[in-house]
């Protein structure tokens, strides 16, 4: 018998816990969990601006190769923030910046002496020296549908002006620099991949201009935005944002798995190090 059934207060919690984030947040770990995927709930991270300790939701990582005392380990570290809102839709804006498949596997966060390592890997792969096979089934992480998004605003329905997208995408971005950039001088774990991944509950609409200069919108269960707002600065020109419904989260686990082994055969022959290839 669940306690709400007798005791008031838990009722009253229950209820309040609904309008929350976290019973989302709960499903998504639930998610990874029956995936395999390793992570790391309610995870810390320096804020490259304030200095001040925040917190990410979930922190995904997984390592992309073997142990070895004397080269620091790779890992893949998609960071999600879990936004909880399902009677305000979210509307992704159609039409953002069109990049070169490169760019949309090197523009993610990395520590900063392994850019080049990085960069290096992002253009091997997408001119097919790296696996066998088009780089987007090899790499589905790292993929996106032309064109992305450029901004997203989370609607309201009524007369609230909060803007929880934008302090969303702002949370999610600076999680990413700063687990990228968490460990910088401690052996094996300077090298994480990151990604910033937002997962709402809530219906996401495309919003396009159509033929006739009208809003059109379409329903779907992701996107990408590529936000023009550098935050913090740093290498990634533009940060590269995904948005997913929680009926997206099963494509998304096994895009990342996918991806983590792909990039795994990469990094077992081309071991990252001090002075990166």
């Amino acid at each position: 018998m669940d306690d709400s059934d007798t005791d008031p207060l838990a009722s009253k919690v229950l209820r309040w816990l609904s309008d929350q984030g976290y019973p989302l947040e709960m499903r998504v770990a639930q998610k990874l969990r029956d995936n395999a995927i390793r992570f790391t709930q309610s995870e810390y991270y320096r804020d490259a601006e304030s200095g001040d300790l925040r917190e990410i939701d979930l922190s995904i990582r997984i390592p992309l190769r073997e142990y070895d005392e004397e080269i620091p380990t790779p890992y893949l570290c998609p960071v999600i923030e879990c936004k909880s809102s399902p009677g305000k839709p979210w509307i992704l804006f159609s039409g953002g910046v069109k990049l070169s498949d490169g760019a949309k596997i090197a523009q993610r966060y990395v520590l900063e002496r392994a850019w080049k390592h990085w960069s290096n890997f992002a253009s091997q792969a997408v001119k097919g020296r790296v696996g066998s096979g088009p780089w987007e089934l090899r790499f589905p992480s790292f993929a996106y549908g032309d064109p992305p998004a450029y901004s997203a605003v989370r609607t309201s329905l009524g007369k609230s002006r909060e803007d929880a997208a934008y302090g969303a995408m702002t949370s999610v971005t600076k999680a990413a620099y700063g687990i990228a950039n968490k460990y910088p001088l401690r052996g094996n774990t300077a090298y994480h991949i990151a990604m910033p991944v937002i997962v709402v509950d809530s219906p996401i609409y495309s919003c396009r201009l159509g033929s006739h200069g009208e809003p059109e919108i379409e329903k779907v269960t992701k996107g990408t935005i590529v936000w023009r707002n550098r935050v913090p600065a740093n290498e990634a020109s533009h940060p590269i944002i995904t948005v997913l419904s929680e009926e997206a989260l099963p494509e998304f686990c096994s895009n990342l798995n996918r991806t983590a082994d792909s990039l795994r055969a990469y990094f077992e022959r081309y071991p990252w190090h001090d002075h990166p290839m």
